[in-house]
């Protein structure tokens, strides 16, 4: 190998090891933290049975101006024993998109009620409130257990 062909290669190397660091990932800066000042909670649920159906009432605290879409998850059980302690896995999702219809927004009321596909003796459930920014936390209430008459 000549000097000018070992000088060749050696800056190719040098020029591909400059431009790898410099290539990165395509982020610009520190990752961010989600923006807590567009954001809101479940300040109170209740989900109870009406008939074979569900009623819920719920309530929202924070900047819930941004909601955008609300979704109840929940799972036919066969009661309060049938597996306390294993995780929430819905079998059936409802999505409202006319939260004009369900939602109060001067007061952050939510109110609708649900007939399951599926019926069963129990249900384990959970709302979740949908944020208009991505970069923004969804609200998820906690997990509730309804026992049906």
């Amino acid at each position: 190998m000549t000097k000018r062909t070992f000088f060749a290669l050696f800056l190719a190397m040098l020029a591909l090891c400059l431009v790898i660091p410099v290539s990165g990932c395509g982020k610009a800066g520190a990752p961010k933290p989600r923006k807590s000042s567009r954001s809101f909670v479940w300040q109170q649920v209740d989900i109870v049975p009406a008939g074979k159906c569900l009623e819920v009432n719920a309530v929202m605290s924070g900047v819930y101006t941004n909601l955008n879409s609300v979704l109840l998850e929940i799972d036919g059980v066969s009661g309060p024993e049938d597996c306390p302690g294993c995780p929430f896995q819905p079998s059936e999702t409802y999505k409202s998109d006319k939260l004009s219809e369900i939602f109060n927004p001067s007061t952050g009321t939510l109110k609708f009620s649900y007939c399951p596909r599926e019926q069963a003796d129990a249900y384990r459930a959970r709302l979740i409130g949908t944020n208009i920014y991505d970069t923004t936390r969804h609200a998820v209430s906690t997990e509730r257990m309804i026992v049906m008459p």
